[in-house]
């Protein structure tokens, strides 16, 4: 996938495309923002289809325009009431990027939704993102699903990538004693230990209130440290929902 970060491509953290990708942190950590930000700051525009099951249409409209716009979310979010948002769209159309707000959608709608991208673009996405796996349903409801559970689901987002050639990208939780999200996070600390078939495994902390740490504690194309100890820092500004390139931590790669 294009980049959107010279630090993270330097240290080999790539999303590559027909891969399974899980960004994990604790909860308010910047999950979200972060595989926003990668998207909307990539060096060239990717067709994504992004499953919202997190955050609705409000919130994720008015963190684009934030993005897009280098404003901050208190007046995103006030264009975004007002219906004022015309200035935006320009920018907001350069980014071929597709939102499915259900709440909980089964693996069948997600598949029945990339069929409609399909149909409607005569190909897939070049990325996929699940936000958050937990929240997506086992199955359509027709009878037993081989794919049931995290570990499953896990297998059937893995095969949907290779299948649609996309980066697919799961975001989910970690376990509780990481939750203050204050500390590099361990493969070991990824909820539920779903770590066996993804090709890429990031976790997410802050080490300060302007930082974003980025731990590759799994990844087959390139340096991974299990630990989480060997990072890489990005800068983070919450005001304005931006991530940004920012030097090495002396703990990084």
């Amino acid at each position: 996938m294009p980049p959107a970060y010279k630090a993270l491509d330097k240290a080999g953290i790539r999303f590559l495309r027909g891969q399974l990708a899980l960004v994990c942190a604790a909860g308010g950590t910047g999950k979200s923002a972060f595989v926003l930000n990668n998207l909307l700051k990539a060096s060239s525009p990717i067709p994504a289809l992004y499953f919202s099951c997190d955050s609705d249409a409000f919130v994720q409209l008015s963190r684009s325009i934030a993005i897009i716009g280098e404003i901050s979310m208190d007046k995103a979010m006030e264009a975004v009431k007002n219906n004022s948002i015309d200035e935006f769209i320009p920018g907001l159309n350069a980014h071929p990027v597709r939102f499915n707000y259900a709440a909980s959608p089964s693996q069948a709608d997600v598949e029945n939704s990339l069929q409609s991208y399909f149909e409607l673009y005569n190909q897939y996405p070049h990325q996929i993102i699940l936000d958050n796996v937990t929240n997506i349903r086992a199955g359509g409801g027709d009878g037993d699903d081989p794919f049931s559970g995290l570990e499953g689901l896990m297998d059937w987002a893995a095969d949907m990538a290779r299948q649609t050639q996309a980066n697919v990208t799961g975001l989910h939780h970690v376990t509780g004693p990481n939750n203050d999200g204050n500390a590099p996070i361990s493969m070991s600390g990824v909820k539920g230990q779903i770590t066996r078939v993804p090709a890429l495994v990031v976790t997410l902390f802050k080490p300060n209130p302007e930082t974003l740490g980025v731990s590759a504690v799994k990844n087959r194309a390139g340096r991974a440290d299990p630990s989480g100890q060997n990072y890489v820092e990005l800068g983070w500004d919450g005001e304005h929902m931006s991530i940004t390139d920012a030097p090495f931590s002396t703990a990084a790669y």
